[in-house]
């Protein structure tokens, strides 16, 4: 017969061995990198644009996916520009600091083919399906997420006559009044803008378009306004400026009139976001299901509406008063200048150098 002691040394190693195999099927079931919480709750990490993009994000497609979703948190970490979400990803592949990342159309291919995103899987992202084609990629990294356009802005109170042409900038009466943040996608859509002012070809030469800039750098108050362009339009710091048609839409609302965005003449340059799945994500299930509702009718028709974007899902209907000052505008949409982004993706860095250099800095 065993002795008490050889039953109680066989009984703790089965007991031992039964919450080892308990561990190792809890550590197996659970995300990569944790689960964020008890009861199997998830944090997704979104990294997006600051400012108002980041306050009508939250209330329009962060708090409604949450609701939907009570056992996913998302938690949204504000950028500057896709330069910034670049040297963020870069410098965590391993183990990144986010799930998600909006990113320039521009810039995306870029990180795709650094293999900082990852190709989403249509089954968790049926709504790739809903896309209208501008918002589609083909091959199978993160999609669109929000269409906008390249504006002048004045100031009303300051400026009597609207600006209606992109040569209205090198007008001596805005002189000293000027606010060009040109040092990303904004400058790399005003040279294509400025090039068919210039009967020149972008693809071909872009030396007419950086010439003609240079030509006003004595004329601008500031390249860097702080905290941002829509704010120095608004406090009269600048009286007229360049930027984007949904966040100078936005800022007139907000300043009963004071910032007034305007489609020039010529036409002006589409620019898209896209909605992009992090590389080695640890929450990658979860993360899709919320760039599924941030693509969804229902995510954009709410966002578009409290920010001016045109919407990439087709069934996204907006309403009149609001489609009409997006690039959903039947105005816009006849006034838009092509772009091959695909091939500009290999020139984009180059561009950008030279406007800091050539134009800033020169």
């Amino acid at each position: 017969m065993p002795s008490l002691r050889s039953v109680l040394t066989a009984s703790a190693a089965l007991t031992a061995t039964a919450l080892l195999a308990t561990a190792c099927s809890s550590n197996a079931a659970s995300p990569a990198g944790g689960s964020g919480g008890a009861g199997g709750k998830q944090t997704v990490t979104f990294m997006g644009f600051y400012g108002t993009f980041q306050d009508a994000f939250t209330k329009t497609v962060i708090a409604p996916f949450e609701k939907a979703n009570p056992d996913i948190t998302v938690k949204y970490v504000p950028i500057q520009n896709s330069a910034e979400v670049l040297a963020k990803l870069r410098a965590s592949t391993s183990r990144p600091v986010a799930d998600v990342a909006l990113i320039d159309r521009s810039v995306a291919p870029t990180a795709n083919q650094e293999k900082l995103f990852a190709k989403l899987d249509p089954a968790k992202v049926p709504n790739l399906d809903r896309l209208v084609e501008s918002a589609r990629n083909k091959d199978g990294y993160g999609p669109g997420f929000s269409i906008d356009s390249l504006s002048i802005l004045y100031n009303s109170k300051k400026v009597k006559q609207a600006p209606m042409s992109w040569n209205d900038l090198w007008d001596p009466a805005y002189k000293g009044k000027l606010a060009m943040p040109i040092a990303d996608t904004r400058g790399v859509a005003l040279i294509i803008a400025l090039e068919k002012i210039l009967g020149a070809d972008y693809k071909t030469d872009i030396d007419p378009a950086i010439k003609k800039l240079k030509s006003l750098s004595g004329g601008v108050e500031t390249w860097q306004p702080s905290p941002d362009v829509y704010t120095a339009v608004q406090s009269g710091e600048a009286d007229v400026a360049v930027g984007w048609n949904a966040r100078g839409q936005y800022y007139k609302d907000s300043s009963g009139g004071v910032v007034q965005p305007v489609l020039p003449k010529e036409g002006t340059v589409t620019q898209i976001n896209t909605i992009n799945l992090v590389n080695n994500s640890a929450h990658a299930a979860a993360a899709q299901k919320f760039i599924d509702y941030a693509i969804g009718a229902k995510a954009q028709k709410a966002f578009d509406e409290a920010a001016f974007y045109a919407p990439v899902n087709q069934d996204a209907s907006l309403s009149a008063t609001v489609k009409d000052r997006t690039t959903a505008s039947e105005t816009q949409a006849k006034n838009q200048i092509p772009v091959d982004w695909d091939w500009l993706t290999t020139r984009y860095t180059t561009w950008v150098d030279r406007i800091k250099q050539e134009v800033i800095g020169g």
